[in-house]
């Protein structure tokens, strides 16, 4: 006979079956939903960029995303073995690093995970990955999960390293430049940084707190300049003068371009004295040329238009003391023609002639002038006093040194004053090892306080009574900047004349090529 259940136990029983029904609904329910999430999280996994990881430390178990086989070129199987063996996969330069980051992290040793280094790709290749991490530890603090994530920073350590090698390119022309560059800051004018070839043109070691200001010689040209970058925010080969630490005064090439946002002004410099100076020099022999072509020719034809007149005069006169008058003009204006021509024909050696330096004796060659000139004019009257100390040998051009000594003492002469009692030529001469200085003072006519200046230009007549060509002491002046040499006057109308000539000693120059 059946044992029936009793009524309360059956419908006890029957809720228990309901609940564990409904359990197992719920279990699987659950199941379904992580299934999904799983799947949604392998999607999301292998569609990111950056590859995921995960090593669970007490299984060995581990698992990567597509990505992360993708970056290296392997597939999932090859690369799962890849991560347990990931260490053989690190370049050598990297290794010790990348290790040292990654277990000292695990062993607690560092705070975070989160390092650069190269891993091999299949293809022999190494591409260069950001490696981040989290670490999962027990309640006693052992480690036992770790997961983290790689991306591919190739690309960006190759525009990083060729930055770097653009930037190396450009510190190495910017500090070895033949042109100055220098940025500073626009409101200020302090020098923020410039290359060695700025600082050589400042005349200045390289310092914090220079001023551009300090450099300008024409305050109206610094603004004017400041005034056009501030317009145009650009400039190109201004040039301008500049005033370097030391005093010396050069002409520049000024480019610059000015930044308004950020405040400051990139400039480059280029010293252009020489050819400024050529320039100016060039200038100046053009207009000598043309100033020497328009008196030259006018001077050569002045006694050749004297000595036609005075021949068809000869052809006509009878008077035999009136031809004589005739004849004694035409040789005077003869003699005035060969004296250009002289000039002419020491201008032309100044500028061709380079004999060797020889050993000069001012006593004979001073003697020398004197027996040349001393006939041209009437002497009565003249004394004559030289004083040559002769310290050392003085070595120089001989040529040149004789064409300095001529034309100043032909002039003493024949300007001598006439209406004193007594004229007087001195000629004082001192040398040293460093120089030979002499002087040649007269107390002759002198020269007009309106000439004194330009005496050394050509085709001027200090003298009223000048039958010259007005080229001596203008080829004088020539003569001595090729030697280096310098001459000063001092001269005061009807008191009399000084000059003053400094010559370099060539002693020491023509020993040591002797030497060589």
């Amino acid at each position: 006979m059946e044992e029936s259940i009793p009524g309360n136990e059956h419908k006890a029983l029957q809720a228990q079956i309901e609940q564990l029904k409904a359990a197992l609904e719920s279990k699987a329910e659950g199941e379904k939903e992580i299934r999904e999430r799983l799947q949604k999280y392998e999607l999301a996994a292998n569609g990111a960029s950056d590859g995921l990881w995960d090593w669970n430390m007490k299984t060995n178990e581990v698992f990567i995303s597509e990505p992360w086989s993708r970056m290296l070129g392997y597939d999932i199987s090859e690369a799962e073995e890849n991560l347990l063996g990931w260490e053989s996969l690190l370049h050598p330069g990297d290794k010790e690093g990348a290790l040292d980051a990654f277990y000292g992290y695990i062993k607690g040793d560092y705070k975070n995970y989160d390092i650069e280094f190269r891993l091999r790709h299949k293809d022999g290749s190494y591409r260069w990955i950001h490696s981040k991490g989290t670490v999962l530890r027990d309640s006693k603090g052992r480690p036992y999960r770790i997961s983290g994530s790689h991306t591919d920073i190739t690309e960006r350590k190759m525009a990083e390293e060729a930055l770097i090698q653009s930037e190396q390119k450009y510190r190495n022309l910017f500090e070895n430049s033949l042109v100055g560059m220098f940025r500073a800051d626009i409101r200020t004018g302090e020098i923020l940084e410039a290359n060695g070839k700025a600082w050589e043109i400042f005349g200045l070691e390289p310092q914090k707190g220079v001023i551009l200001k300090d450099f300008f010689t024409n305050e109206r040209e610094r603004e004017e300049t400041l005034k056009e970058l501030l317009r145009s925010t650009i400039i190109e080969n201004h040039e301008l003068q500049v005033k370097r630490w030391d005093g010396k005064i050069l002409w520049v090439s000024l480019s610059a371009c000015f930044y308004p946002e950020e405040g400051f002004l990139e400039c480059v410099l280029k010293d252009v004295t020489d050819t400024k100076q050529n320039l100016l020099e060039l200038q100046k022999v053009n207009f000598e040329l043309d100033n020497f072509v328009y008196h030259a020719s006018h001077d050569l034809r002045s006694p050749l238009r004297s000595i036609l007149g005075l021949v068809n005069i000869l052809r006509i006169e009878t008077n035999e003391k009136a031809k004589q008058n005739v004849v004694d003009m035409i040789e005077g204006s003869i003699k005035r023609l060969d004296n250009l021509v002289m000039d002419l024909l020491s201008m032309s050696r100044n500028n061709r002639i380079n004999d060797a330096p020889v050993e000069i004796n001012f006593m004979n060659e001073i003697n020398y002038s004197f027996t040349s000139f001393y006939h041209v004019a009437d002497t009565q009257n003249l004394a004559l006093t030289i004083n040559v100390r002769h310290g050392e040998v003085f070595v120089s051009d001989i040529t040149r040194i004789r064409i300095i000594l001529n034309n100043l003492i032909s002039n003493a002469i024949k300007y001598r004053s006439y209406s004193r009692d007594l004229s007087f030529i001195h000629i004082d001469v001192s040398v040293s090892e460093k120089e030979a200085v002499f002087i040649i003072e007269d107390n002759g006519e002198g020269i007009p306080a309106s000439k004194v200046s330009t005496v050394f230009d050509m085709f001027v007549r200090a003298s009223e009574s000048s039958e010259g060509s007005g080229l001596g002491l203008y080829i004088v002046k020539n003569v001595l900047e090729k030697l280096n040499g310098e001459i000063a006057v001092e001269s005061e109308e009807d008191v009399g004349t000084k000059f003053v000539v400094r010559l370099p000693n060539k002693r020491s120059a023509a020993a040591q090529k002797a030497a060589q």
